[in-house]
């Protein structure tokens, strides 16, 4: 960490707290370009006096510019922005962090949203994943989505694009509310990025044998089974084993079975052990933990303490993928892993 950053952060705090501010706006600014400042105070939970005074400064210092359009970032503010990330990563120590993460689960990246207040709430994690997500997601391609509220929330931080994006639900929806199901949610995504979507209506639980037959029978589900294995990027959530088993009405005796293999995490119908080993599967259509090895471009995205030993299980059977957490999470993480 740098001595002196770290010295001003003790020294005068203020200071590190307006740096904060600043820089939330410039990455919500690069993200969300052009939008107006009402709007970029609403998203960010500031005040609109607040998010004038920021503005006027860096549009002083040249870092933004305001067109009729709205607030973009100058070729200044564009070449500013990746250092002042790293700078404000390394006060936080989320560096060392997501290293260790990363090279703990053996998978490809760990991105650590960070909080004022340690525990991000689910509008800063859905921010900071569908920031990710558009920095490599290119137009025409085809994106899954699992449902889950977070999951809903990334769907409704994402900016308005037009990429012609197809977006498939990644499985059959599943007993939750309706905006957080799977097929919403592909709907959502769809309008925000200027694409389609097809929906699956086919739940959890199944036989093998129905499975095939409603394959056979309904040429829309095989197709959409087949596009979700064809997908460019993966979008997906992760919960507590027993949870989702109660959640999914699956029987006593599927969750007493769960449970008795120490399963912890669930992430596409798959229940995992904090080793990484599937102690029980759903059957269904669509993607599962161990057909993903395909998709060039997995993010799995979860937060709070309470889900340490789940993300674990899940990252570990997943074996690849960026996973996007808040620091309660992270906290969680590593004292398991510790």
């Amino acid at each position: 960490m740098d001595s002196l950053a770290l010295a001003y952060s003790r020294l005068v705090p203020e200071l590190m707290e307006v740096a904060e501010e600043r820089y939330r706006i410039l990455r919500h600014i690069a993200h969300a370009e052009p939008i107006g400042r009402r709007l970029l105070a609403t998203q960010l939970n500031l005040t609109e006096r607040v998010t004038r005074s920021h503005v006027d400064h860096m549009r002083d210092t040249g870092l933004l510019a305001v067109t009729g359009e709205g607030m973009v970032l100058t070729q200044l503010g564009k070449e500013f922005l990746p250092e002042l990330t790293r700078s404000m990563n390394e006060l936080a120590q989320i560096n060392v962090q997501q290293d260790f993460i990363k090279k703990a689960l053996g998978i490809e990246d760990v991105i650590i949203i960070s909080s004022r207040y340690g525990n991000a709430d689910l509008a800063e994690l859905g921010y900071g994943a569908s920031r990710e997500v558009m920095q490599i997601l290119q137009p025409d391609q085809t994106l899954v989505v699992t449902g889950g509220s977070t999951m809903a929330k990334l769907a409704e931080m994402l900016p308005k694009k037009n990429l012609n994006t197809l977006v498939l639900p990644a499985r059959g929806g599943v007993g939750e509310r309706v905006e957080y199901q799977s097929n919403v949610i592909a709907s959502v995504i769809a309008s925000k990025l200027g694409g389609t979507y097809k929906m699956l209506h086919f739940p959890d639980g199944l036989s093998k044998e129905t499975i095939e037959l409603l394959i056979d029978r309904e040429p829309q589900i095989k197709e959409v089974n087949q596009q979700t294995k064809r997908a460019d990027v993966l979008l997906f959530g992760i919960g507590q084993a027993v949870v989702m088993a109660k959640k999914r009405n699956s029987s006593q005796e599927v969750c007493q079975q769960i449970e008795k293999a120490g399963g912890v995490g669930e992430a596409l119908g798959c229940y995992c052990d904090i080793n990484g080993h599937i102690v029980y599967e759903m059957t269904n259509i669509g993607l599962s933990l161990r057909t993903v090895s395909d998709i060039p471009h997995v993010f799995a995205v979860a937060g709070g303490a309470e889900k340490g030993a789940a993300i674990i299980g899940a990252m570990r059977a997943c074996h690849k993928g960026t996973l996007i957490i808040d620091e309660a999470a992270a906290k969680a993480i590593l004292s398991l892993l510790k």
